[in-house]
């Protein structure tokens, strides 16, 4: 990095979801993103990589987006962690820019890993702020969770550029905005297929995708390790069913084979902000606690009347979640 000041404007990776739309976080990025480029008084870009790009600019350009700075190739259908760090790199290269925002997604994390490692810059993960340092020549300063969420501390990246984050959905809300004379940039697919060492020979499939993201759900059923069992926790998901609910849960069912990583809420999974939250035998770890708390109402169910969870809860009921489980699934089963 020979002269900082040669970095300029503000960059957000627009990830498309799963061929079919644009990631619900990377719009939220960018309505902050906006903020920040306004006061840097610099462009705000987009980058998106993908097949059929252009079916997407309608979406992204109703976020502020001063460029979109795009590559348009059927390889690009589905993220490869070979070709997308890549070709974003060249492009890092040939634009420098000050700025690097990333989705907290499950591709959008290895690949700001991977270009971190190539332009030996930072990165902070599970940014839960983003703000400008005016003590310290606008540096971009990111709040981060530490000491297992007890306490978050502020950092910045002075000596090397792009700065980057990745930044979890629900942290920011979506901001809808309008520019004129949008810049399309559209760059060349230059990757040569013969340097992989394993052939594509068809699309990766998701299973027990959720119907609906976390983030967007009205209703979202919690499930925690004093469910007891996989087959509780399968209950889950027939109340939600009923009730048009989303299940999500703490980082525990996961490694119990439980539920899959992507239902998981709190500094590591989603930020939710439904209209209820019903959680069902979740202790409270602050871990979890962060991604619940712009619930308008939350519900906990636990046996133990000092569960930190209850702190944060607008109605706490203490009993056990299995057997209260058990009767409000009677109940819409009768009806």
């Amino acid at each position: 990095m020979t002269n900082l000041n040669e970095y300029n404007d503000v960059w957000v990776f627009t990830e498309i979801k799963d061929h079919e739309n644009v990631n619900n976080c990377a719009l939220e990025i960018l309505g902050k993103a906006r903020e920040i480029a306004d006061q840097l008084n610099q462009k705000l870009v987009a980058i998106v990589l993908a097949y059929e790009a252009d079916k997407y600019f309608s979406t992204i350009k109703n976020y502020g987006v001063d460029k979109i700075i795009f590559i348009n190739h059927i390889d690009l259908k589905h993220y490869h962690e070979k070709i997308f760090p890549e070709l974003i790199f060249n492009l890092i290269k040939k634009y420098q820019p000050s700025i690097f925002l990333f989705p907290s997604t499950e591709a959008s994390s290895a690949l700001s890993a991977r270009l971190a490692y190539q332009c030996q810059t930072g990165l902070v993960n599970n940014a839960l702020n983003l703000e400008l340092d005016k003590k310290k020549n606008n540096l971009l300063l990111t709040d981060k969770p530490a000491y297992g969420g007890n306490y978050s501390v502020k950092i910045v990246c002075p000596k090397t550029r792009p700065q980057m984050c990745t930044i979890t959905t629900g942290t920011f809300q979506k901001k809808e905005s309008k520019k004129d004379n949008i810049d399309l940039i559209e760059e060349k697919y230059n990757f040569d297929k013969n340097k992989l060492k394993i052939k594509i020979i068809g699309t990766p499939t998701r299973k027990d995708k959720p119907s609906a993201s976390l983030s967007d759900a009205k209703f979202v059923i919690g499930g925690g390790c004093g469910i007891g069992s996989k087959e509780n926790f399968e209950k889950l998901y027939k109340l939600a069913d009923y009730t048009d609910g989303q299940v999500g849960g703490t980082r525990r069912p996961i490694f119990n084979d439980w539920m899959p990583e992507h239902l998981q809420i709190g500094i590591s999974g989603e930020t939710i902000k439904p209209n209820l939250y019903l959680a069902f035998g979740i202790s409270g770890a602050i871990q979890h606690v962060v991604g619940i708390t712009d619930s308008e109402t939350i519900i906990a169910i636990n046996t133990d009347p000092n569960a930190s969870i209850f702190r944060v809860s607008d109605y706490c009921v203490i009993g056990d979640a299995k057997e209260i489980l058990e009767g409000l699934l009677k109940q819409y089963e009768n009806e």
